[in-house]
């Protein structure tokens, strides 16, 4: 069975490149706002999620994408959580790994260090049936 990664990013662009990165490893699942997120968290239970910060309608704040994580890690305080995200400063770093993420990239990322932090977050599960 494949971990369960959730992407969430309101940028289509990143999600399908994220999707097609990890589909052959991962079973992938979307979001791009607070509610769907919120939904497929739950229903799903995410091995890890991707987190942007920045999403409508505090565009230029990570308060949503915040929410975001404290509610994945209340609700499903297993998931590990990546945060991906063009919010660069220290205060947003802190925010991130005061409420539980586990790792924190700037955008643009590089893909092959996240596959790697995936590999170590959520290792593949080899069958040897």
């Amino acid at each position: 069975m494949k971990p369960t990664v959730l992407i969430v990013d309101d940028d289509e662009a990143i999600t399908k490149q994220l999707f097609w990165t990890l589909c052959d490893d991962y079973e992938v699942v979307t979001a791009n706002d607070l509610p769907t997120a919120a939904r497929r968290a739950k229903i799903y239970e995410p091995d890890v999620a991707i987190l942007d910060l920045h999403f409508p309608p505090t565009i230029d704040s990570p308060d949503v994408g915040l929410r975001i994580l404290d509610y994945i890690k209340t609700h499903v305080p297993q998931s590990k959580v990546v945060v991906i995200t063009s919010a660069t400063d220290i205060e947003s770093q802190k925010a991130c790994y005061a409420r539980g993420a586990d790792e924190f990239f700037d955008k643009p990322f590089d893909i092959e260090k996240l596959l790697s932090t995936m590999r170590r977050l959520a290792p593949l599960q080899l069958d040897f049936g």
